[in-house]
């Protein structure tokens, strides 16, 4: 996908630089959240006692991870801001669910992942590496799979090298007109449960939500809708990219500025025959929620 900087297409200058920044060249495909089959999103709590310590290790284990992998996934990490404090995410971009296999091999038989991962990395601090670092139960996982099924761009058509059709097929836009996890200097994820009456109607809503953004922002805000797979029931998750602060204002405002983004906001995608409505009543009430991501890069942590 070519690449743009952020001051080219909107004129204001990154907050965050980009994951990809921070990447080796391995000559393989970069995966990202726009051309991947599936996303396992990981999160960890650092011990704040240990957070740069476990800001390293993260690095370090992203570098380890994406040069025996390149050829099927591509890791990218992120820390949480305007969230919780010390907390970390990665993003494992895959084509298929089986190159997961890739992971358990490295894990077993990389001399450089052992390094990463056994090496003394506290040794002035009692000993320890990242077991010592993260709280106790704190790692969680999600599966993304690209929302499908609903586009009308030819999404279905596409040939079986991913999981399910790539996310960047649901904006029928041209590449370079698109963002994505690993050129943008913010993601926001925002997760909503649909209510189960209601699931195929959100799901409408949240693609066309996804869509209007999409067009009326084309190269400065991108959005792709996910659904959870092998989590919970009906949740979804949009994935914003984009640079500032600027640009989510932008977003903002297209209520108030774009005719066709407010029509779409009082359609009633609820038929007559379930009481009729608007995408209000297809979610359940307090269930949507925000993450704000930036990528992880050495120096000083974000927060504090």
């Amino acid at each position: 996908m070519p690449q743009t900087s952020a001051s080219d297409r909107t004129g204001t200058s990154r907050l965050f630089t980009p994951a990809m920044a921070a990447l080796p060249d391995t000559g393989h495909e970069l995966l990202h959240s726009g051309n991947a089959g599936l996303i396992i999103h990981r999160v960890g709590q650092l011990r704040h006692e240990f957070r740069n310590e476990g800001r390293a290790f993260a690095s370090d284990l992203v570098s380890a991870l994406n040069k025996p992998v390149a050829d099927v996934a591509s890791v990218l990490v992120y820390e949480e801001i305007l969230g919780r404090v010390d907390r970390l995410h990665w993003m494992i971009h895959m084509r298929m669910p089986n190159d997961y296999s890739r992971f358990l091999h490295v894990a077993d038989h990389d001399k450089s992942f052992k390094e990463v991962t056994e090496t003394d990395r506290l040794a002035d601090r009692d000993g320890g590496n990242w077991e010592r670092m993260y709280v106790e139960g704190s790692f969680q996982e999600r599966v993304y799979v690209p929302q499908h099924g609903l586009s009308h761009d030819g999404q279905d058509d596409h040939a079986a090298a991913t999981f399910v059709p790539p996310a960047m097929h649901q904006t029928g836009l041209p590449a370079d007109r698109l963002r994505h996890s690993a050129d943008t200097g913010l993601t926001i994820i925002r997760t909503a449960q649909t209510k189960f009456e209601f699931r195929n109607e959100a799901r409408e809503f949240a693609f066309e939500w996804a869509r209007h953004v999409n067009r009326a922002l084309a190269g400065d805000v991108t959005a792709y809708l996910f659904e959870e797979t092998f989590g919970q029931q009906d949740r979804i998750h949009w994935m914003l990219h984009l640079d500032s602060l600027d640009s989510y204002q932008r977003l903002l405002e297209l209520k108030h500025k774009d005719a066709a983004f407010q029509k779409m906001l009082t359609t009633e995608f609820i038929p007559a025959r379930k009481g009729g409505g608007t995408w209000e009543r297809t979610f359940v009430d307090a269930g949507i929620h925000d993450t704000v991501l930036t990528p992880l890069h050495s120096g000083t942590p974000v927060g504090f």
